[in-house]
C-alpha cells in the first residue's frame, strides 16, 4: 500500500481535483478530435465533387469541342463538293 504523507483529507481532495481536471482535459480532447474528423470527413467530400464536376465539364467540353471541329469539317467538304460539281 502506497503511503500518503500529509493529511488524508489533503491527498483525497488533490487526487479528486487531478481525476476532474483529467476528465475535462480528456472531454475537451475528444470534441476537438471529432470536430477536426469532421472537417476532414467535409473536406474528403468536397475534393471527390470536386473531382466528379472536373470531369463532367471536361466532358461537356471535349464534347462541345468535337462537334465545333464535326461542324467545320462539313463546312469544309460541302464547299468541295460545291466547288467540285460546278467545275
Amino acid at each position: 500500500m502506497p503511503e500518503v504523507l500529509g493529511s488524508s483529507e489533503d491527498t483525497l481532495r488533490a487526487l479528486i481535483r487531478e481525476y476532474l481536471f483529467i476528465s475535462l482535459f480528456r472531454a475537451c480532447a475528444e470534441s476537438l478530435a471529432s470536430e477536426n474528423a469532421s472537417r476532414l470527413a467535409a473536406m474528403e467530400r468536397a475534393g471527390k465533387n470536386i473531382e466528379e464536376t472536373l470531369n463532367d465539364l471536361q466532358g461537356a467540353f471535349h464534347r462541345l469541342r468535337q462537334g465545333s471541329i464535326d461542324e467545320e469539317l462539313f463546312d469544309v467538304f460541302s464547299g468541295f463538293e460545291a466547288l467540285s460539281k460546278r467545275g
